[in-house]
């Protein structure tokens, strides 16, 4: 329960499986012949729809790659990352004018004596976000196409974003990265992965009935220590008992 808690790779979720499964392999009585897969599916409950938690759960920690956000994140929420036609001018924005029409608020509101003199110190040290626009001289427009460049150490995707005015160069970068992409291995997993750390059983097999019919085992394995990580070590857990009868259940 220690190394479960400690584990920097599993969230919330991930967190309540493991200790759920802990359970019933050491704490929970089960009756002879009952896989303590199904008492920790029991002890996890139903969510809102009536649906067991545990099927979700153990979906969820199949292991597999998932490619960040800005790869399958809509074109209008990445900005093109080509360079800038022509140098960023901003726009002065127009002063405030109050309308003389306006009511006069009763009590206008005022700031504490405290609360204002922390405020100007506070402006006072203030610096404004950088402008990657006028520093960095990319274009920041709304982007159409993406092209996908594959790390050739993990296979994991970078995405470089371009908008409808830099489609050569959009095409340059696809032409220089192809052949890259091409030889880049499968991508190592960055997901799930943590229920083979722990405990011992047939995962495979739980993994396929819970994860779907188009899921596949990664050829790195499915244990999350055995994945290579650059930058990256976590230390192997040992695996403390067998859970005998690792059937899938059914509902």
């Amino acid at each position: 329960m220690r190394a479960i808690y400690n584990d920097p790779r599993a969230g919330h979720k991930a967190r309540e499986l493991l200790l759920a499964v802990a359970y019933a392999v050491y704490l929970g009585k089960t009756e002879d012949g009952v896989s303590p897969l199904r008492e920790a599916r029991r002890v996890l409950g139903r969510n809102s729809i009536g649906r067991p938690r545990y099927d979700d759960l153990v979906a969820a920690d199949a292991p597999r790659y998932a490619p960040p956000r800005a790869v399958e994140q809509h074109a209008h929420l990445s900005p093109c990352e080509a360079p800038r036609l022509r140098p960023y001018r901003p726009r002065p924005g127009k002063p405030y004018e109050p309308d003389p029409d306006a009511p006069v608020p009763i009590r206008p509101y005022e700031l504490p004596p405290e609360l204002a003199a922390l405020k100007e110190e506070a402006m006072a040290t203030y610096t404004p976000p950088r402008d990657w626009r006028t520093e960095d001289g990319v274009c920041g427009a709304n982007s159409y196409r993406c092209v996908e460049e594959k790390d050739p150490r993990t296979g994991w995707v970078i995405a470089h974003w371009f908008c409808k005015r830099h489609a050569d160069h959009a095409d340059r970068v696809a032409e220089q990265v192809r052949e890259q992409n091409e030889a880049a291995p499968e991508p190592v997993p960055n997901t799930g992965g943590l229920l083979p750390c722990y405990f011992k059983a047939d995962w495979e097999k739980v993994y396929r009935h819970y994860a779907g019919k188009f899921w596949e085992p990664p050829r790195y394995g499915l244990c999350a220590d055995d994945w290579p990580a650059p930058g990256e070590t976590f230390q192997a857990h040992r695996r403390l008992r067998m859970v005998l009868g690792g059937e899938p259940a059914e509902d």
